[in-house]
């Protein structure tokens, strides 16, 4: 060329050593196959940049279909013998797997199919498509993982409109930046006597006014970072008194007040009317009513347990402990406060009552935790026990099946025998229930039963029932 440079035209390109030209071939493509008309492999050719702990050198000679996987074997003898059938040889490159072996997992190459001069022979120029199986791989992973986020979505979106259908009070979602109203319930539609075309996307002071607090969104936020439980009175725009308790919660960014709307009037009432039939029930109720405190001083208790008690006036009974009372002292008190924290209440639980005089009466006691500000107090249920006993229809009749079970082993073993393993399952259950109700406290445990703690042990292990993972 002019610039001095030197250029290959047609038919003027120079002859190649084979030592070079089978190095230019290794390295066009990660592997080059020689393969006769018949599928035989006649030799092989991988860049050294196709890292590969597996030898293809004994490809040699033996079929390729051999090292292909069931379905690539159908493609690679179609390819070939479209191949072979067209003079150019201008067919389309194939996808073929290769199989596992040796610990090697399949790996798919691209092969683009070359006549060699030789009427027995064709080169197969293979490009490692393994990249971009495992881009498709990922791909596929992110679809399957952005499915899965769409699913748990509209899952929780679900949910929240459940929730919301089915909570009574008025609830409003509102920016707390700009006052709109984002989304509300039907219980809150029917507060503000509107649609809910006409609340979702309007100011939130053309529904409520705060009265004297003046504007309605900073009063709210104000409440919101106030006193937790704080709550605000205000009017619907048609006159309606309601009270807001308001949450501020960021979402996305954005922060959110989520609006808790009663109906003011309806609710004193209401609460006038319940607070009057608990204070009856309290006074007038046929089981003893006694509340505590997180320590089990009784705070107040109602005249059925005073009569039940022997105590004369609640002020003998106020601020003692109600370990006292019970049968078995703080064992009763932790399992009930514990069962009662962990779930809530616990509906039954069978003790001894000690009177002020030293009377025991078997009760039943049912505990429920309330919360009385930032206190929490147990609430105790005490019925007598004795009384209902008389009652009670009687325990189940032993059936001929239960007879049966137990006869069977006369014969067969001594009476002792029989006997010792009947006492065996009652005093596994036993020491199983204990184990339960003390939430695996083994020193409360034994001191219901009655029990050392060297014998709960020993009684633990015998039954398998103690846990290697829990320590004493």
């Amino acid at each position: 060329m002019s610039q001095g440079e030197m250029t290959w035209a047609s038919g003027l390109v120079p002859m190649i050593e084979p030592e070079i030209a089978s190095e230019i071939i290794s390295r066009v493509g990660d592997l080059a196959l020689v393969v006769s008309r018949s599928g035989q492999v006649l030799g092989v050719l991988s860049n050294p940049a196709f890292r590969m702990p597996l030898g293809f050198s004994r490809w040699e000679g033996q079929p390729l279909s051999a090292h292909l996987t069931v379905e690539s074997i159908p493609k690679f003898e179609e390819r070939l013998a479209s191949f072979l059938e067209q003079p150019q040889g201008n067919v389309r490159p194939v996808e073929l797997n290769h199989k596992a072996r040796d610990g090697i997992q399949e790996f798919p190459v691209r092969y683009s199919f070359h006549r060699i001069g030789k009427p027995d022979a064709l080169l197969m120029l293979g490009q490692d498509l393994r990249p971009v199986a495992e881009m498709q791989q990922q791909l596929v992973a992110a679809q399957i993982a952005l499915e899965r986020d769409y699913e748990a979505q509209r899952e929780f979106d679900t949910r929240l409109r459940v929730l919301m259908a089915a909570t009574p009070e008025g609830t409003v979602f509102v920016s707390a930046s700009t006052g709109v109203v984002s989304d509300c319930n039907p219980a809150a539609l029917a507060l503000f006597g509107k649609q809910r075309a006409e609340v979702i996307g309007a100011p939130l002071h053309d529904l409520l006014d705060a009265g004297g607090e003046g504007d309605i969104l900073g009063a709210l936020t104000r409440a919101a970072g106030g006193a937790s439980g704080s709550e605000l009175p205000a009017k619907t725009r048609q006159g309606a008194s309601v009270t807001i308790r308001t949450t501020l919660f960021r979402a996305t960014g954005e922060q959110l007040l989520l609006c808790q709307i009663r109906n003011g009037d309806v609710l004193s009432v209401r609460s006038d009317k319940l607070d009057e039939h608990l204070s009856s029930l309290f006074e007038r109720g046929a089981d003893g009513i006694v509340f505590v405190d997180k320590l089990g001083n009784i705070l107040s208790a109602n005249e059925a347990f005073l009569r039940q008690s022997d105590v004369v006036n609640v002020r003998a009974v106020k601020g003692r402990a109600v370990t006292d009372f019970l049968g078995r002292g703080s064992v009763d008190l932790n399992v009930m406060r514990e069962n009662a924290l962990r779930t809530g209440a616990m509906r039954l639980y069978a003790t001894r009552l000690i009177g002020e005089h030293g009377a025991e009466t078997q009760v039943e006691i049912a505990s429920t935790v309330v919360s009385s500000g930032k206190d929490t107090v147990l609430a105790m249920v005490i019925r007598d026990a004795s009384r209902s006993e008389a009652v009670r229809s009687g325990g189940a009749p032993v059936t001929d099946v239960d007879m049966s079970s137990v006869i069977e082993l006369i014969g067969s073993q001594t009476l002792k025998s029989i006997v010792a393993k009947t006492t065996d399952v009652i005093e596994k259950m036993c020491i199983e229930t204990a184990v339960e109700l003390t939430s695996n406290n083994r020193v409360a445990a034994a001191e219901m039963l009655g029990l050392s703690r060297q014998s709960l042990y020993v009684k633990l292990r015998k039954y398998d029932l103690l846990k290697k993972d829990q320590e004493d």
